[in-house]
Formats: structure tokens, C-alpha cells, sequence
């Protein structure tokens, strides 16, 4: 890996002592890495697109001081962490601390595996950069594969099956997950209501939707692209190059 293909980690946290022993344990365990830092979650929303991480690591707190902002303070959304989680989920994988009593808030994201959960506790620092080496691992070796081309077609298929499993796997699930976890409530109630938390279950059905479909463009993109370059570099036998016709 190359320094311009280095994996980036975006820490989002207002506890600078945190950012600081985070950013010092990940750039000696991890030599390949980009560690950005920003203390709030509007601040991670601005530069997501541009910074492109690989992994999220979610301090709590961070949300209090912005998170009425980001919603507008709006009664429709009594979950303000795990909106925010499924917002940042889009981008990258999200390692979110909190208090131990909040995770449950995220089950549906941690079982669709758009997040992991770590209890904020002592000695929850390692536990939550484990699961982040970890994603990076899972996110290297998906970009090998996507990048990887394959000398014989049928080894070019067989990768491009696997890459296509991995990347529609994830938000088809987390689409799934959340429409269940909302089809149940409706029906517990039976009320013809939107239950609490169901606007933001939408949203976040409607959030994976467009990220699947931009997930089926780029690998439409780049299968044609694979096809072409193996369409370049065979040269049937006897067929003489252009640049030798003559």
C-alpha cells in the first residue's frame, strides 16, 4: 500500500487527552493510516466526503453540543445517537463509545453491521481501537479486491462476485433490519401512527437505498472497466499488432 492509498481514521471527539492517546496508539500499531480529528459531529459531517475514512470512532459526548443543531431540535427524532450513527454509517463503519445504557439504541445498526458498540467504562480505549483495526482489515482487503485484476476471465468473475456480495451484503441488510424493526412496531401498535424513532428508521432506510444504489453504479463502472482492459490485453494468436500491420 502505497502512502496515497493510506486508510483514514476519523476520530470525533470533544476529549482532547482522548483524541491525543487514540491518534498516538493507531499511528504505532497501524504505520499505513491517516488519523483526522474533529470534537463534533457537525464538523465530522462537513469533511466526511472530502477525507473518505475507512472507520469512524464515535465518542458520545461529542454529539451533546451539536446534536440539537444538526436536527433542528425537532421532536421527531427522541434518538439523536443512533440518527447520528446511521448518518456517519453512509460514509464508513462507525466505533461509537457510550454509556452502557445506550446500547441498545444501536442494536439494529451493531446487528446490520454499520457499527460497533463500546461501553464507556475504564479501559475502553483499547477494546474500541481493536474493533477499529479491525474494520481496517475488512477495508483493505475488500479495496484489494476491488482493485485486484485477474489475468483469466474466469478468475475476474469469480473476484467480482465476491466484491459484489460484500458491498451489496451490507446495506441490503441494514435496509432489511430497519424495515422490520419498524414493520413490528406499526403493528404492535396498530394505530395507523409512524411510531417514535419511525421517521428516523425512514431515513435511514432511505440513506442505505441511495447508497446502494451508488454502490451498484461504481461496480457496474467497474466491471466494464475490468472487461476492457482484459478485452486490451488479449491478442489473439496469429493477429498481428498495429503497429506491425505493415
Amino acid at each position: 500500500m502505497t502512502p496515497n492509498q493510506r486508510q483514514t481514521i476519523l476520530l470525533v471527539s470533544d476529549d482532547a487527552a482522548f483524541c491525543a492517546a487514540a491518534r498516538q496508539k493507531l499511528e504505532a500499531n497501524q504505520q499505513e493510516v491517516r488519523v483526522a480529528a474533529v470534537s463534533t459531529v457537525a464538523a465530522a459531517r462537513r469533511i466526511v466526503v472530502d477525507a473518505a475514512p475507512a472507520v469512524i470512532l464515535l465518542e458520545h459526548t461529542s454529539i451533546a453540543a451539536d446534536a440539537a443543531v444538526m436536527r433542528g431540535g425537532s421532536p421527531e427524532h427522541p434518538s439523536p445517537l443512533e440518527s447520528v450513527v446511521s448518518d456517519l454509517a453512509v460514509s464508513a463503519p462507525v466505533v461509537v463509545i457510550a454509556g452502557p445504557a445506550q446500547q441498545m439504541e444501536l442494536s439494529a445498526l451493531v446487528a446490520a453491521g454499520f457499527a460497533d458498540f463500546v461501553p464507556r467504562e475504564a479501559g475502553c480505549l483499547p477494546a474500541a481501537l481493536s474493533f477499529v483495526e479491525q474494520r481496517l482489515r475488512e477495508a483493505g482487503r475488500t479495496s484489494a479486491d476491488a482493485a485486484q485484476e485477474a489475468p483469466m476471465p474466469d478468475a475476474s468473475v469469480e473476484g467480482f462476485g465476491e466484491v459484489l456480495r460484500h458491498e451489496l451484503n451490507n446495506p441490503l441488510t441494514g435496509i432489511l433490519g430497519n424495515a422490520e424493526l419498524l414493520l413490528a412496531e406499526v403493528r404492535r401498535k396498530n394505530d395507523g401512527q409512524l411510531p417514535n424513532g419511525g421517521q428516523q428508521r425512514l431515513e435511514t432506510i432511505a440513506a442505505l437505498a441511495v447508497r446502494l444504489r451508488e454502490t451498484v453504479r461504481r461496480l457496474s463502472q467497474d466491471w466494464e472497466s475490468r472487461n476492457v482492459s482484459a478485452q486490451q490485453r488479449t491478442v489473439p494468436a496469429g493477429v498481428p499488432h498495429h503497429s506491425s500491420a505493415r
